[in-house]
């Protein structure tokens, strides 16, 4: 199922929130799937599911 608390999101869960137009600071992470985001705002509760884009986060890393 995913975790049982909400924990503070990941570096690249915070560039899923922040391109849905929300405030990082606001949501917890409640689980993540492969395709999903399940958040829920620190202030009200209200719980959002956010679609994960194609490609999110830090280009890969060349190898030398």
């Amino acid at each position: 199922m995913g975790k049982s608390k909400a924990t503070k999101p990941t570096r690249d869960q915070k560039a899923i929130i922040m391109a849905a137009r929300l405030i990082w600071q606001n949501w917890l992470v409640l689980s993540e799937s492969d395709e999903e985001l399940h958040i829920v705002s620190r202030g009200a509760g209200v719980s959002r599911t956010l679609k994960k884009p194609l490609r999110v986060g830090r280009p890969s890393q060349r190898h030398k």
